[in-house]
């Protein structure tokens, strides 16, 4: 992460990261195979302008050492076009979607970490345009090897009888010098696979300036980590905070906390 602690991207700045495109990034595939076509086509509305891009990096470990916490750092910041939304998807996963990142006025990098049932692809694929023109998909993506069973597992906080006095804990900090923003929410994030566990897991996420206006929104799914720490990057004028962070859950749970920037 000494990436990011290093300076305040420009919208014209080169990629903090430099990722790997083609079959090298993927485990051998050239990002179109498996269930990409499909998702491609459900998630994204199987649109007709989209390519492989390698301003889209996707950061990952080659393989999971934990299936249940599989860290991803996405930077889109050497895309020249505005960005409205960065779709998440993982292939073969029994929840594809994971994540709807709408950057708005933060910047489009998004570190966070998430369940794998099976080794295969995470892609992001970032829809540029303004609102109302139309854009095109660029994607990135990045190939993880893992063992599988992190989305059909319990999760760690059954085994504690006392687990549920730090639900909805919410800790964050904002550094800034640097922009970067990173939160960490107290959630059993659990997909409803595990026997008699059902599924309690976030379902959107927030963050406001002073005056309550969105800086940037997530749509969250099942197969964010449990306890998921999040990682954003905010311009100068936002960086100095305060920033609101509002969160909300499956079963109507509500979560809502305040960071102010870091002496």
């Amino acid at each position: 992460m000494a990436l990011l602690t290093d300076r305040l991207p420009g919208a014209a700045s080169p990629p903090l990261l430099t990722g790997r495109t083609g079959p090298a990034a993927v485990g051998g595939d050239a990002f179109d195979s498996g269930m990409w076509p499909s998702h491609r086509q459900e998630f994204l509305g199987d649109p007709a302008a989209w390519r492989n891009d390698p301003a889209v990096t996707v950061l990952a470990p080659p393989a999971a050492e934990d299936s249940s916490h599989v860290p991803f750092l996405i930077d889109a910041t050497a895309v020249a076009q505005p960005i409205r939304r960065i779709v998440v998807t993982i292939d073969y996963s029994p929840f594809p979607k994971a994540i709807v990142f709408r950057p708005g006025r933060a910047l489009p990098l998004l570190g966070f970490g998430v369940k794998y049932e099976v080794g295969g692809a995470l892609r992001a694929s970032a829809e540029t345009g303004a609102e109302t023109g139309a854009g095109e998909w660029l994607v990135g993506a990045a190939y993880v090897s893992a063992l599988g069973g992190g989305c059909s597992a319990p999760a760690a906080a059954h085994h504690r009888p006392d687990w549920q006095q730090g639900f909805g804990e919410l800790r964050a900090r904002l550094w800034p010098e640097t922009g970067r923003l990173r939160l960490r929410l107290r959630h059993p994030q659990d997909t409803g696979l595990a026997d008699g566990i059902p599924a309690h897991h976030l379902t959107e996420l927030a963050l406001l300036d002073a005056a309550g206006a969105e800086i940037a929104a997530l749509e969250l799914h099942e197969p964010l980590e449990e306890n998921p720490a999040l990682t954003f990057l905010l311009p100068p004028d936002l960086a100095r905070g305060p920033v609101a962070i509002r969160a909300r859950d499956n079963l109507g749970y509500a979560f809502a906390g305040r960071v102010e920037g870091a002496p």
